[in-house]
């Protein structure tokens, strides 16, 4: 391809026309601007079919320059081949040959090697060239300084140009030439043409034509800046700043960039001039807006200011600091309209676009508005003659200053020196750590607000009618923002303009949303400033490239919240790079410090923030290696984990390919704390990896994780995960994976007493086990199903099926196994009252377990002996079991049996007469149960710790424990819900004595309930 027609000489005449001898010479124009025609004496040629018109645009557009065959063919026949090309073109040639023969114009198309080159007399006689040598006679003359014959020069060029270039070319390379003719051609042709008729003083048709051209163009500084020169001259000065605000907004989203120092200058010299125009003031300034109309909540931290900004010290300052649109300048203006008694000298307000759209006021420029505020009749030259001038002016005055929207310490600086005697603050996106330690300012974070202060903003907006015909459908709504008050009256407008939509549908369609979603939507507004991303984007162009880079990239995290080790991971930098990014994004309130060190969270706005820009700006490549990082590492930590936590089980088998280093773990307590902060994390990674086909590292990172969520009872979550991992296996064809993933999905449902749908899942397992020779798993699906067989009440096929299992385990060497199949078996001996049975059992289980190190196993087995003891009388071997359980179980992490081996201490102790320690243990049990929503258990302590408290006489709190054991036992455990609540009408009525707790203890190890049979203290 060539680069374009070639410069030509000046020529005087435009057409070929007028007399020659007595011969009449023809008026002759060809045109490529628009249709491709050829012009002659007013009548239009008959230029052929679309590719004779084609090829001779061509010509015309390189003239007088050959055009290659292949550069034709490039065009015309893309997808041709080079015999086909030539075929086709040469009777093209020849047709137009003739043609330009027969008009009379002289004009030929001769070859010249592999090219063909279009011969005229002159250039101009082509539109296009015409047009060039037009425009830069124009600019010449207007560099000579004669700009009426430049604006001619440059009016009768841009007639020329009517319609759209090369309109019988199209493709990718007609595309780019028009882009480069309009670029580099037609708008330069219109910025000298402006700029002659400003230097002429036409400065009304200036402004119309650049204000047209800068409205429905990309953004251009030239236009802009002849727009802003056009205002000026007619002494529009206001108009000309609020268009650089809007005019900077819209640059740095087209080409992520502030405006040139030109532009700069130029809006530098019209803000002194707007200044100039202030009339000196006589009365205090009262500058400051009024807080809206819709400001919620707030009561601590405008306490707080009250505390802060006391009577007594005028001179205080406090800095508000927090996220974008958090309510920050509102907080402040609320509190100043609440005082604004206490300043009879008034207040100044100056918003300083730390943030905004807009070039930021240098702190020189701060000084001098608040002079020209104060009525100041010249202004100095230098930044320290103005704050001595500021300060001799304020005097004694009592005024607050209120510095709106401030970017960094240094900006507001100058001003705190001027003005010792006011009170003053500064809101900013960015935490000004300078003003804390050099100048002893006070900071204040300004968080989102709470989620009744959100209800009642919404309320506010909606309409209570409405609002509270579906509070919780109300309370759903507010979650959606997290506290963000903008979004909040973003939400409520949404649901305004749906009257007759019930507002819990909304919720659900605002959920379905990825993304900001509704809150990110610039469809629906007429101000592009009022929508989340536009207040988000000014925080985030401030970042660094690489910083941005990691905000965009958090997105790709499976949670808001994350440890500086995900990150690193995410970025694929060292850990002090990622670090230092991770602070900057906290100092802009971009990012918050987590509950622990070393952790972060983005709010739930920023976050969805994010997506949005890592979607648009990261390349697909970029994003997939990324996510591949993160994932690697998750998996590699979440193994490390699960091979501590449970050393005698077999690992995950090993993702192919991965390199990455797991997370530093020491033991199993170490283990069991990270996968606990990990848990959010790691659950939602699981649908994470299989949304973007990351199957490998989904079913296991589903896998790794079981064995610790299971002990941990987060049975729902870990449900959702094991379900996307079937889909991985699945379309990975690995049945190993498929199996094992099975047999998990079953032990959580197994959990949730789902027994009908964990026996499928058992089943299907166990068939695809045995199909490819997976022994283990077709082991453990065996002993589940024998599980789900005690758990109904089917006493003696468990037991039959519990041999089988453990007969199996034993042929095959499988010593963890062994003691599950041991274990289970004791307790299915106990369901039938064979207590020799179960106790032999347990000690074997017992003996094994402590072998092989298994922790956990240890402390299960120790909670179940303990229990049998106890149910036959033996307190004393039964407390030193389970004392022996507790003391292992925080290392296992397996709650569920903390809870059972709590539940039934405290009956140990009762039984003994120990009822403050049976209190003790009975509190600590209730909460435990709570915590993983073991329902039976929590009503049992409840039921226990009540009977202690009426041994100790304290029947008032013994009748609130019966009450709340009732609550939490209806539904869960009827027939010992009726039996607490005959305790409790003996309380109410007669005080007198209470039956024990228990007769027969229930079963902590199967679901179905014992009928409990009572017998006196």
């Amino acid at each position: 391809m060539g680069n374009g027609p070639a410069e030509l000489p000046p020529s005087e005449a435009h057409c070929a026309q007028g007399q020659v001898g007595q011969r009449k010479v023809a008026l002759v124009e060809f045109k490529i601007i628009g249709k491709t025609r050829l012009h002659i004496d007013g009548n239009d040629c008959d230029l052929g079919p679309a590719k004779h018109r084609g090829v001779l645009t061509l010509l015309l557009y390189y003239f007088p320059r050959p055009v290659q065959v292949d550069t034709i063919a490039q065009v015309l026949w893309p997808d041709s081949a080079p015999e086909q090309v030539k075929r086709n073109l040469q009777p093209i040639v020849s047709r137009l040959r003739a043609i330009l023969a027969k008009s009379g114009t002289g004009a030929s198309i001769p070859k010249e090697g592999n090219a063909y080159r279009l011969v005229l007399r002159q250039a101009d006689l082509i539109d296009y060239h015409r047009f060039r040598k037009l425009a830069e006679m124009g600019r010449v003359a207007a560099s000579r300084g004669d700009h009426r014959e430049a604006k001619a020069l440059l009016r009768e060029a841009l007639s020329q140009w009517n319609g759209r270039p090369l309109e019988e070319l199209g493709g990718a390379w007609a595309d780019h030439c028009r882009d480069q003719m309009e670029t580099f051609d037609r708008m330069p042709a219109f910025y000298a043409l402006l700029d002659s008729q400003r230097q002429l003083g036409e400065h009304l048709e200036v402004m119309a034509e650049a204000g047209r051209l800068t409205a429905s163009q990309a953004p251009d500084e030239a236009f802009a800046g002849l727009y802003m020169r056009s205002l000026d001259a007619l002494g529009r000065y206001s108009t000309a700043l609020d268009f650089y605000a809007v005019f900077c907004q819209r640059l740095f989203e087209h080409v992520g960039a502030e405006p040139g120092p030109e532009l700069r200058d130029l809006y530098r010299s019209i803000l002194r001039k707007q200044e100039s125009t202030a009339v000196p003031g006589t009365t205090a300034p009262h500058q400051l807006p009024p807080p809206a109309r819709s400001f919620t909540g707030r009561d601590d931290l405008l306490a707080r200011l009250d505390a802060l900004l006391g009577d007594g010290d005028q001179g205080r300052v406090v800095a508000l600091h927090g996220m974008p649109s958090v309510g920050k300048s509102q907080l402040a203006l609320k509190w100043a309209a609440r005082h604004r008694d206490r300043f009879p000298d008034g207040n100044l307000y100056l918003e300083l676009r730390g943030a905004g759209p807009g070039t930021r006021v240098a702190p020189d420029d701060v000084l001098a508005f608040l002079l020209r505020s104060l009525g100041a009749e010249r202004i100095p030259a230098t930044g320290g003659e103005r704050q001595l001038e500021l300060r001799r002016l304020l005097g004694n005055r009592r005024m607050l200053v209120l510095l709106d929207d401030a970017h960094e310490s240094a900006q507001v600086r100058p001003v705190l020196a001027a003005t010792p005697q006011c009170l003053t603050i500064i809101t900013s996106r960015t935490r000004l750590m300078g003003l804390k330690v050099l100048d002893h300012v006070d900071l204040v974070p300004v968080p989102p607000l709470s989620t009744a202060e959100s209800i009642t903003l919404l309320r506010n907006e909606i309409g209570r009618e409405r609002a509270d015909v579906d509070p919780a459908a109300l309370r759903d709504l507010a979650g959606l923002v997290d506290g963000l008050p903008l979004g909040l009256r973003i939400i409520a407008q949404h649901v305004a303009n749906r009257p007759d939509t019930p507002i819990g549908e909304l919720v659900e369609d605002f959920k379905g949303q990825d993304g900001l979603g509704i809150l990110g939507s610039v469809h629906d507004s007429d101000d592009e400033s009022a929508t989340l991303p536009a207040a988000f984007s000014w925080s985030f162009r401030d970042l660094p490239a690489d910083t941005a880079r990691m905000f965009r990239l958090l997105a790709l995290n499976p949670t808001a919240e994350f440890g500086v080790d995900a990150a690193v991971a995410l970025l694929g930098e060292p850990y002090d790079a990622v670090s230092a990014h991770l602070s900057t994004l906290v100092r802009s309130n971009l990012l918050d410090y987590g509950a622990v060190p070393r952790r972060f969270r983005l709010h739930d706005t920023l976050h969805g923030y994010a997506l949005h820009l890592v979607r648009r700006d990261e390349p697909a490549q970029a994003r997939k290696h990324a996510m591949t990082r993160l994932l690697d590492w998750y998996l590699a930590s979440s193994g490390a984990a699960a091979h501590l936590l449970d050393p005698q089980t077999s690992p995950v088998p090993p993702l192919p390919g991965m390199s990455a280093e797991p997370v530093p773990l020491a033991d199993q307590s170490d283990a069991l704390r990270w996968l606990t902060r990990e848990r959010a994390n790691l659950v939602a990674a699981v649908p994470q990896a299989v949304r973007h086909g990351f199957h490998g590292h989904a079913w296991r990172l589903s896998a790794n994780f079981h064995e610790a969520y299971d002990r941990s009872g987060h049975y729902e979550d870990v449900l959702i995960s094991h379900r996307a991992a079937l889909k991985s296996c699945a379309a990975l064809g690995d049945l190993e994976a498929l199996s094992g993933t099975h047999s998990n999905v079953g032990m959580v449902l197994y959990r949730l007493c789902k027994y009908a749908e964990a026996e499928e899942h058992f089943k299907a397992g166990s068939d695809l086990a045995r199909a490819i020779g997976a022994h283990e798993i077709q082991l453990i699906c065996s002993h589940n199903l024998a599980g789900i067989r005690l758990a109904l009440g089917e006493v003696g096929a468990a037991i039959e099926l519990y041999r089988e299992t453990l007969d199996a385990t034993r042929e095959s060497g499988y010593r963890d196994g062994e003691a599950y199949a041991l274990n289970e078996l004791a307790n299915a001996y106990r369901k039938a009252e064979r207590d020799d049975l179960a106790l032999e059992h347990y000690y074997q289980a017992l003996a094994i377990r402590r072998s092989i190190g298994h922790v956990r196993g240890v402390a299960t087995t120790l909670t179940d002996v303990g229990r049998l003891h106890f149910e036959r009388g033996e307190h004393e071997e039964a407390l030193g079991r389970l004392h022996e359980a507790l003391a292992l179980h925080p290392i296992g992490g397996d709650r569920a049996r903390t809870a059972d081996a709590l539940v039934t201490l405290t009956e140990v102790e009762y039984d003994l007469g120990r009822f403050g320690e049976a209190i003790g243990h009975a509190e600590e049990a209730v909460s435990t149960c709570h915590v993983i929503g073991a329902r039976a258990g929590q009503g049992r302590a409840l039921h226990v710790w009540g009977h202690a408290l009426v041994a100790l006489g304290r029947l008032d709190e013994a009748e609130e424990r019966f009450r709340l054991a009732v609550g939490v036992l209806r539904g869960v455990q009827e027939v010992e819900a009726e039996v607490v609540t005959e305790h409790l009408a003996d309380v109410k009525t007669i005080r007198s004595a209470i039956p024990e707790p228990r007769s027969s203890a229930p079963d902590f190890t199967a679901t179905p309930a014992k009928e409990i049979t009572e017998r006196k203290n």
